[in-house]
């Protein structure tokens, strides 16, 4: 297995022969690169959908969403019945950032690719790397600090003027109160930010938010940032513990069509 760093802190590629990729030879590199470098490229592996899966094993337990272990990440409906929730994607934010013990990673093979070059990309921020690069007294200050998380936070992103029946779906989903530094049982913390974030807990609405929009400006700076630019062929598993993610814009009537698999979460954030 060869592995060509992207950038100083963030992204990898990885040269790796089919049968141990799917063997799982190196599964327990993999999980380490990942959560050194939040997102892992495998270029021009073309994966069936049951490769994906065979992979996904290797590394951990795979997520089933609507009863479903793969879904199709696309704008159309009549492939994504769920587009109208897939257009959150656009902005940046963790999976499962609302259940009880996040996703522990997120997997993506192109099926189609964008018909723009410019657009479609899928970008994931190293929120480890953002929080060790902070200043001490900062750390500090945000030392027990907490954040409610809800779908109505990120679902006002795509759509900030819904309806009455709109918003009562989004707020029929759990909530969670989440510490705003998760201190993982490896030892390195990450910040816990991103579209979800509701608010701040016990603090001044207009100063929370100024507090969580300063660290997503920070955690999104180019150098903690890795930006992919699919090609055909493409796999890229990316962390969801200590990064947070999001697609590029791309055309509502795009045929961008992606597979995704998830992974179940393996630890609370705590």
């Amino acid at each position: 297995m060869d592995v060509t760093n992207a950038k100083p802190l963030v992204g990898a590629t990885v040269s790796i022969a089919r049968d141990d990729f799917l063997g799982g030879r190196f599964a327990a590199d993999i999980q380490r690169l990942l959560v050194e470098r939040s997102a892992l490229v495998f270029p021009a592996m073309h994966l069936s959908n049951a490769e994906q899966l065979q992979f996904a094993a290797t590394i951990g337990e795979v997520f089933l969403v609507g009863g479903k272990e793969t879904q199709n990440i696309s704008l159309d409906k009549a492939i994504n019945p769920t587009a109208d929730y897939t257009r959150g994607a656009f902005f940046w934010h963790i999976d499962g950032a609302n259940d009880p013990i996040p996703a522990k990673a997120t997997m993506l093979s192109v099926r189609i690719m964008p018909e723009d070059a410019e657009s479609g990309d899928t970008l994931v921020a190293n929120t480890y790397a953002a929080y060790a690069a902070l200043p001490e007294e900062r750390k500090a200050a945000l030392a027990g600090i907490r954040v409610r998380h809800a779908l109505e936070a990120s679902q006002r992103m795509v759509n900030p003027d819904p309806s009455v029946a709109e918003l009562a779906r989004w707020q029929a989903y759990p909530s969670r109160s989440h510490p705003l530094v998760w201190k993982h049982r490896h030892g390195r913390p990450s910040l816990v930010i991103g579209a979800t974030a509701h608010y701040v807990e016990g603090m001044d609405v207009a100063e929370g938010n100024m507090l969580l929009c300063e660290l997503q400006e920070w955690a999104t700076q180019d150098r903690f940032v890795y930006r992919h630019k699919w090609q055909a062929g493409d796999f890229l598993l990316f962390d969801n513990t200590g990064a947070m993610h999001k697609a590029a814009p791309y055309r509502l009537d795009s045929k961008r069509q992606m597979l995704r698999t998830t992974l179940h979460g393996e630890e609370p954030i705590a």
